[in-house]
C-alpha cells in the first residue's frame, strides 16, 4: 500500500491543496483526524445536506449523514493508511450526477491507478502529517481525474460550482483536528 497520491492519481485535472500548523506531535494530530465527527463540523454537515438532499428525496442515502468520523463520512474509500504519516482514500465517482451516480467498483490502490473506464471521475484524496518544528504540519490534497472528455466537460461545469464548498469543508477539517489536537475542543 502506498500513502503517496502521486503512485495513485498522477496526473489531474483539478487540484486543491489545503495546510494548517498544528502545536501538536503527530500522534495527537493524527488522534484528532480520526476522532473529529460529522457533529463537529457545522459547514460540512450544511454542504454534506445541500449536496445529499436530491439523493434523500429519491428515496436513497439516508444513513449518509448521520453522525459518525469524517473520515468514515467520505464519498471513497481508504486506500492506505500510515500511522502517523498519511492516509489516503480514492474511488471512481459520478459526483457531477443529482442522485450521486451509481457506486463506484471496488478498487485497491493499484487497481485505481490503471482505472480507465468512460464515464467515471477518479477522485482522490489525502491526509499528510510532517513533523514542523515543535509540532505537526497537516495538510489535505484532494486530486481529481476524469477517463474521458465527455465526463471532463460534465464534471468541470460541476467542480466549479462545488470546489468552493470542497475547500471550505478541508479548511473547516483542518481547523477542528487542530482544536481537538491542542485540546480546545473535546
Amino acid at each position: 500500500m502506498t500513502t503517496d497520491l502521486d503512485a495513485v492519481l498522477p496526473r489531474p485535472e483539478h487540484v486543491t491543496r489545503q495546510s494548517r500548523w498544528i502545536a501538536a506531535p503527530p500522534s495527537a494530530v493524527w488522534e484528532a483526524l480520526h476522532a473529529v465527527r460529522l457533529s463537529e463540523l457545522p459547514v460540512t454537515l450544511t454542504l454534506s445536506a445541500a449536496r445529499f438532499l436530491p439523493v434523500v428525496l429519491s428515496g436513497r442515502g439516508f444513513g449518509e449523514l448521520h453522525d459518525r468520523p469524517f473520515l468514515d463520512a467520505l464519498p471513497v474509500p481508504l486506500l492506505a493508511s500510515e500511522e502517523p504519516t498519511a492516509v489516503v482514500f480514492g474511488g471512481a465517482l459520478e459526483a457531477w450526477k443529482l442522485s450521486g451516480g451509481e457506486s463506484g467498483p471496488e478498487l485497491d490502490a493499484a487497481a485505481f491507478r490503471r482505472f480507465t473506464q468512460r464515464g467515471w471521475v477518479k477522485a482522490a484524496m489525502d491526509f499528510r502529517l510532517t513533523p514542523s518544528g515543535r509540532g505537526t504540519e497537516l495538510s489535505s490534497e484532494t486530486r481529481v481525474m476524469s477517463t474521458d472528455a465527455q465526463t471532463r466537460a460534465r464534471f468541470d461545469r460541476y467542480w466549479r460550482l462545488v470546489r468552493p464548498g470542497s475547500t471550505a469543508i478541508r479548511w473547516e477539517v483542518l481547523t477542528a483536528v487542530e482544536l481537538k489536537a491542542t485540546g480546545r475542543l473535546p
